[in-house]
């Protein structure tokens, strides 16, 4: 009866901490990644650009992806492939490098992985190209480049001149 006993509070046991036991989604892991990790935003980025800083822009979209339309400059280096081949690139610990995916998940992990291999000052463009995309910024590909209208922008802009229509 004893070993009948334990052996019911064993299983029980087990199937609690199972229970207890949760596989996180994708969602959950970019999110806590993202927590933990800095970001910079579309406008930060295109003044690093604008003012010529030095710093590495790596985009860890598929081949596909980066090959459709990429930020001037970025250096394609697979997602899968991150860790092994960054420092064909640089071995430099304390050089800054902004990384960037479609919406900044793919990114969040691959900032996560540069730090713990021990890159320094490893930043996740907020939003992603897409969100570079639709703040009106361009991209490039192999036609050259692609201008995007931000009508919002473009707006706002017009709204500042001194048009007929408005002074009516």
């Amino acid at each position: 009866m004893y070993l009948k006993n334990t052996s019911v509070v064993l299983i029980m046991i087990f199937a609690w901490t199972m229970a207890q036991a949760q596989v996180k989604s994708a969602k959950q892991i970019v999110e806590e990644m993202k927590s933990k990790i800095v970001h910079i935003s579309v406008d930060e980025l295109k003044m690093k650009i604008d003012s010529k800083e030095k710093f590495m822009l790596i985009d860890v979209r598929t081949e596909q992806e980066y090959l459709a339309g990429h930020i001037e400059g970025a250096v394609w280096i697979p997602r899968g492939k991150l860790e092994f081949d960054i420092q064909r690139i640089t071995n430099d610990p304390k050089v800054e490098i902004v990384v960037h995916c479609k919406s900044g998940g793919r990114s969040a992990l691959a900032v996560s992985a540069l730090n713990n291999i021990g890159y320094e000052k490893v930043l996740n463009l907020d939003g992603g190209f897409k969100k570079w995309v639709d703040e009106g910024n361009s991209a490039f590909n192999m036609h050259g480049e692609i201008k995007v209208i931000h009508f919002e922008k473009e707006e706002k802009k017009n709204l500042n001149v001194n048009s007929p229509i408005e002074q009516k």
